[in-house]
């Protein structure tokens, strides 16, 4: 077998030195044929240490500049394969750059201060496969930059300046970030393999129809964070095999359902679609019509003040419907009728002051699992308004203006493992509703009016997790919840708050000396007044404290 002499040479070298130097700056072993130099002034200073046979290196320069000098041959490096400069502080390019290098195919040189790229950098039919040149200073992305890169799959030019990108026809491409940089326009060439396709964080105002006709093979396009105001119609209809779409945080103040294709029987197969946190005001009916296997989607931090029927036909797969923080005042009967695979819908931090009774349509719910209507307005729900779906196992309703629960709403939500009911005006919980609540693990009834519970041996045979503060319970009716939560070792949620430190009040002393368990008679005890006022005396203490430690 023939063995290159110089490799030999090589290896008993590193074998008995340990590593070479390259003047007084030495390079040390990594790996097999992986080597990591310190303070190299130019790939020439490798020219005298054997490394014809080196396939990965890593340079690291805190002090030095490093030049890659045009005129310079580096045909001992002709096997390099990976190239790793992205600890070198700073990198000069010449005209030639990383073209003497024609085997390389992994280039590292984010962070090396680059301020420009040209296409002469790269050998004309370059093998380079994986290109990271992010967090540089780079202003432009021009078709002459990456034309010689046939082979390139994956590139990334993150956290850049970059203003505007003109892609060539890249056959092999498959991800390419473009995140975190000033881009303005961007203009893609043919590129069937690309994959993902990462734009968030730039100032994109628009986007025309013509913008991805080349990238019929994406699945995943993030626009998140630009400064989108108007997309064209069938934008994105090319995009059919398109999976993953976030178009958050933008400036829409509409989404016109003709960006997906008006054609009559299109579909896309897109499964995620993020349009949160944009101006959002009104939906269209038949909207997401050409998205049946939709499996995700948000809507959250918008302005949507209205949902009716028409809103979401089509969406027959959908699994998960985030709207929170929107203006939704009123939800029209039949809104989520046709979402039957819906697990997951979440309503909080809007307007609603009333929940409909055919809101989920007559239709039963089998797959909702989670729905959450905290911090709304809600005054009363219709007894019925839940009756679809008895097989939810989180519902919170923390944070709106109950004053009454009724049981026919609990009655068939068998399977409900954690009710929150925090922040309320109840001042009663009917042993009814609480017979209902046999499988609640977790409850909260904090901050509410309570001042007792009634009948409380039997009920939540479940229980493992419990707020109650901030009540105005009668001490008697405290001391024997207390000692029923600490029979079923019921665990306190917030323990460390300041009602169990002695700093607010856990409950009132009434004149006597038992658990008055009758709403009318325990409000003839004026409960609710001495409980305020000792919340104020606290209040006041703990402002006088604020100044004193201020002063």
């Amino acid at each position: 077998m023939l063995v290159n002499a110089n490799w030999v040479l090589s290896a008993l070298w590193l074998c008995c030195r340990g590593f070479p130097q390259v003047g007084a700056l030495p390079c040390r072993t990594l790996a097999w044929r992986s080597f990591e130099c310190r303070e190299l002034a130019s790939l020439q200073d490798l020219s005298d240490v054997g490394a014809e046979n080196w396939h990965s290196l890593a340079v690291r320069n805190e002090r030095t500049e490093l030049a890659l000098d045009s005129d310079t041959s580096v045909e001992y490096l002709a096997n390099l394969v990976e190239l790793d400069l992205s600890a070198v502080q700073q990198l000069n390019l010449h005209t030639q750059g990383f073209s003497l290098l024609p085997n390389l195919r992994h280039l590292n040189i984010s962070g090396s201060g680059l301020g420009e790229l040209h296409g002469s950098h790269f050998a004309v039919e370059s093998a380079l496969q994986h290109l990271d040149a992010s967090h540089n200073r780079l202003e432009l992305l021009t078709k002459d930059v990456l034309g010689n890169l046939r082979k390139l799959i994956y590139a990334n030019f993150s956290h850049n300046a970059l203003t505007g990108c003109e892609l060539p026809h890249l056959p092999l491409l498959n991800r390419l970030d473009l995140s975190h940089n000033r881009l303005v326009n961007v203009s893609f060439g043919v590129c069937p393999q690309l994959q993902q396709l990462l734009l968030h964080e730039n100032r994109l105002a628009q986007l025309d129809v013509s913008a991805f006709r080349g990238l019929h093979g994406l699945l995943e396009l993030q626009l998140s964070g630009n400064r989108l105001t108007c997309i064209a119609q069938e934008t994105f209809l090319p995009l059919n095999q398109l999976r993953v779409l976030n178009l958050s945080h933008n400036a829409l103040d509409a989404l016109r359902p003709s960006v997906f294709g008006a054609a009559q029987n299109f579909v896309l197969n897109l499964q995620q679609l993020d349009l949160a946190g944009n101006h959002i005001r009104l939906l269209f009916d038949n909207q997401f019509r050409v998205l049946p296997r939709l499996q995700a989607l948000d809507l959250s931090r918008n302005s949507i003040a209205s949902l009716s029927s028409g809103h979401f036909v089509g969406l027959g797969s959908l699994r998960k419907l985030y709207l929170q923080s929107n203006d939704i005042l009123e939800i029209k009967p039949g809104a989520f009728a046709a979402l039957a695979n819906l697990d997951t819908l979440d309503l909080s931090r809007n307007s609603l002051e009333y929940f409909e009774e055919q809101a989920f349509g007559g239709n039963t719910l089998t797959r909702l699992r989670k729905l959450n209507l905290n911090a709304n307005r809600l005054k009363r729900l219709h007894p019925l308004a839940l009756s679809s779906l008895p097989f939810l196992e989180y519902l919170s309703l923390g944070h709106n203006e109950l004053r009454s629960l009724d049981v026919r709403m609990f009655a068939p939500m068998r399977h409900l493992q954690k009710l929150h009911l925090g922040h309320n005006l109840l001042e009663e919980i009917g042993p009814d509703v609480m017979d209902c609540l046999s499988s609640v693990m977790e409850l909260l009834i904090d901050n509410n009016k309570l001042t007792f519970l009634v009948a409380l041996n039997d009920t939540f045979p479940s229980l493992n997790r419990i707020a109650i503060e901030g009540n105005p319970w009668q001490c008697t009716c405290f001391v024997e919840l207390q000692q029923w939560l600490t029979s079923k070792r019921v665990t306190y949620l917030r323990e460390n708050t300041g009602y169990y430190k002695g700093e607010r009040p856990l409950c009132v002393v009434t004149a006597v000396d038992y658990c008055i368990q009758n709403l009318q008679a325990a409000r003839r005890q004026k409960i609710h007044a001495d409980f305020e006022v000792e919340q104020e005396d606290t209040d006041a203490f703990d402002e006088d404290d604020a100044s004193a430690a201020v002063d």
